[in-house]
């Protein structure tokens, strides 16, 4: 990673406006994911995102006005090229997507989302933590760690780092699926009318990817008799007998 540093007094206390929403708005999507409220809890993970990205950008004297969006991606990507390839792509413009969620009138026609809790709260949490290495600050006498998520690093605070994969010698993947987690999957059909699945799962999707697609209708034809069929991008857990 290419290596910035700023003395400039107007260009810190931005980056410290930024950084400070944006660990606001990460925990506040953490506990909302925590709590089964994924809609919510993804606009404020969109905003999370994107006030990092302001901060990391302004390290530089630049900026990105607006909401996330691919411009933030491109320039993330120019800061730091090595970087960003960890990342998911699909899961960044999953975040851009999600929050025009914010108000469900304006959605359009096939507008449609899945939103897995426990998948999107890790690719988050992976996500934030490492965008956040990003800065640091440091002064005479050397490196400080001055930001309200290393003080809750420090003191452990649950709401960070309850069910926080960043935290755990585990791998992604076992991570995520070894474990039931509660879907959300919307799609807005042609008469502009809403159709939502809310759902547990314990299995993988049956759709891989974050920007998969959610409730695909089916059309299903029996002893000459057409009905619609709605397939869900992951299996619903069995109802307990």
């Amino acid at each position: 990673m290419k290596i910035k540093s700023t003395s400039d007094r107007f260009r810190i206390k931005k980056i410290n406006y930024f950084l400070e929403d944006a660990v606001n708005d990460y925990i506040a999507s953490r506990t909302l994911f925590l709590a089964q409220l994924p809609v919510q809890a993804s606009i404020l993970s969109s905003t999370a995102i994107e006030k990092l990205i302001k901060a990391i950008l302004a390290l530089n004297g630049n900026e990105c006005k607006g909401h996330l969006k691919k411009a933030h991606r491109q320039a993330l990507k120019n800061f730091d090229q090595e970087g960003y390839k960890r990342l998911s792509e699909d899961f960044l413009e999953l975040n851009q997507k999600v929050y025009k969620m914010r108000y469900s009138e304006v959605l359009p026609v096939g507008f449609n989302v899945v939103i897995a809790t426990r998948e999107f709260l890790t690719e988050l949490d992976y996500t934030f933590i490492s965008l956040f290495k990003n800065i640091s600050f440091s002064n005479k006498t050397g490196l400080f760690e001055g930001t309200s998520l290393f003080s809750m690093i420090n003191s452990k605070d649950e709401r960070l780092l309850r069910d926080n994969y960043m935290f755990q010698d585990i791998d992604k993947e076992t991570f995520i699926y070894n474990h039931f987690q509660f879907i959300y999957e919307m799609r807005i059909m042609k008469d502009k009318e809403p159709i939502k699945m809310q759902y547990w799962s314990e299995r993988r999707p049956k759709r891989e990817g974050y920007l998969r697609e959610s409730l695909i209708i089916v059309d299903k034809k029996d002893l000459g008799v057409t009905s619609l069929n709605i397939d869900m991008a992951f299996y619903p857990m069995e109802p307990i007998k």
